[in-house]
């Protein structure tokens, strides 16, 4: 059991060396610089509403208190950074899922040596696509519901912030781990049984990018370390058909 925890929290580690290689590069800067770009421009459009609002709200304010204006943009400088740290995983998620599944097979690609090829038509790949993501909500939604009714029980809400950690760690394990097995055509079922079978492997996994996921700036690159550290520990601890090598590659022998 700790020797899976550790192996998936180490994966993370060694999955940095994959975002350097020359074809998974692109699948990490483009939704990047998307995303940077998307929250620039919030941020901007933010100043310029707010630039009017402190000059009316000075104008009521005496000159000896001109102070006041710098901890007013002060306020708005944190409140800024924290709408950016809070919502730029979940929106990256949204914008790179499409580039993170392209990432992903072509991190198995690299670390197997062979193609990853699916025979799934794409109207049966679109149907399993809606029903996996269907039963996923579902199922977040009910053992949210379950630990929320935990914590309004007396004492038994004292384990409460413990089991919540462990249930985003296991909901991220199932986030990222959705790419290289639906690229494999795994529905959400399939999936959540194999990660089940190896639950040590899947909470260290998904606790350490919890944690990557709450540092500022790290946060910013956490998402494409996950895709890769997950498509790391597919090939490795879930895939059993044969490979070609199973060990990380370096990255500059592709340069």
């Amino acid at each position: 059991m700790f020797a899976d925890i550790a192996t998936g929290t180490r994966a993370l580690a060694r999955a940095f060396s994959l975002l350097n290689l020359p074809g998974v590069r692109v699948y990490v800067i483009i939704p990047l610089l998307i995303n940077l770009l998307l929250f620039g421009a919030l941020i901007w459009y933010g100043y310029s509403l707010f630039t009017p609002f402190v000059e009316w709200l000075m104008s009521f304010v005496p000159g000896f208190l001109d102070f006041i204006e710098s901890f007013i943009w002060l306020f708005f400088g944190v409140l800024a950074a924290i709408t950016v740290f809070f919502a730029f995983t979940p929106v990256a998620n949204i914008i790179a899922a499409p580039f993170n599944a392209l990432m992903s097979e072509k991190i198995e690609s690299e670390l197997t040596g062979r193609p990853v090829s699916s025979d799934t038509s794409f109207m049966q790949m679109a149907i399993d696509a809606i029903s996996s993501q269907l039963g996923k909500l579902v199922y977040i939604m009910l053992w949210a519901l379950g630990l929320f009714l935990i914590s309004l029980i007396p004492l038994v809400n004292i384990i409460a912030p413990v089991l919540w950690v462990v249930f985003g760690s296991w909901l991220l394990s199932l986030e990222y781990f959705d790419y290289p097995m639906g690229n494999h055509d795994l529905v959400f079922a399939e999936q959540k049984r194999r990660l089940a079978e190896r639950r040590g492997l899947s909470l260290g996994f998904g606790g350490g990018v919890m944690i990557m996921t709450s540092i500022p700036i790290i946060n910013f690159i956490a998402m494409p370390v996950a895709v890769a550290g997950a498509t790391l520990l597919w090939v490795e601890q879930f895939d059993t058909a044969p490979t070609t090598t199973a060990t990380t590659p370096n990255p500059t022998e592709h340069q």
